[in-house]
């Protein structure tokens, strides 16, 4: 999704102290020089400029930290929907909503570290717990937001709605290059997939 603020804490709070900050600042930055696996807690410590006790005084071990992580995200995205949302006509929240995501999931490098919790994710439990936190929140803001716009559509459908958009969206980092190769644009894509979100709603049973 996206990279969004660099907040969290071992309890993912927002008021984290800037040393907790700059550990997940730096888990990014190692990862996305070496790859998540390669990266240690010594690694992190060592780049924040800190002792690894004091990593640890933060996020016990790797896996809080990449909780820590996904949760600064997830806040990091929540903030920035608010404002797409707070911006919006009304009627027009989801599609601009979907138009935002699209394109954002198509900028692979910000969402590089998480792509790489989620390669983990079927052999990781904290990895994979990490995630199932994630998507439960990008689904629940395309249900909001989609909610919103048609107040008459049942929570189930809504959801039903977002599951889907969701997972069309999720497929794009994959296939944009190959479609474009057979002459694709990818604005054309991205135009696509909104015209179709906004038909699912009456098409969800």
């Amino acid at each position: 999704m996206v990279d969004g603020d660099r907040t969290g804490s071992n309890t993912g709070a927002g008021d984290a102290p800037p040393t907790a900050l700059r550990a997940l600042a730096c888990l990014q930055d190692l990862a996305l020089e070496k790859g998540l696996d390669d990266v240690s807690m010594r690694d992190v410590a060592r780049r924040a400029g800190i002792s690894l006790a004091a990593l640890q005084y933060h996020y016990p071990n790797k896996a809080a930290l990449l909780d820590a992580f996904v949760v600064q995200t997830i806040n990091g995205y929540r903030r920035r929907i608010d404002t797409i949302l707070a911006a919006s006509p009304e009627g027009e929240r989801f599609t601009n909503l979907v138009r935002f995501a699209a394109t954002e999931t198509l900028q692979s490098d910000r969402y590089g570290v998480l792509a790489m919790i989620e390669g983990r994710a079927n052999h990781d439990n904290a990895a994979r717990s990490a995630i199932r936190m994630f998507f439960r929140s990008y689904l629940e803001v395309m249900r909001d937001a989609l909610a919103a716009d048609a107040p008459d559509l049942s929570q189930a459908k809504a959801l039903l709605t977002a599951i889907v958009v969701v997972s069309m969206l999720e497929g794009l980092p994959a296939l944009i290059e190959p479609a474009g190769s057979l002459g694709v644009d990818c604005h054309a894509v991205l135009e696509t997939i909104v015209r179709v979100s906004m038909t699912l709603p009456a098409a969800m049973p």
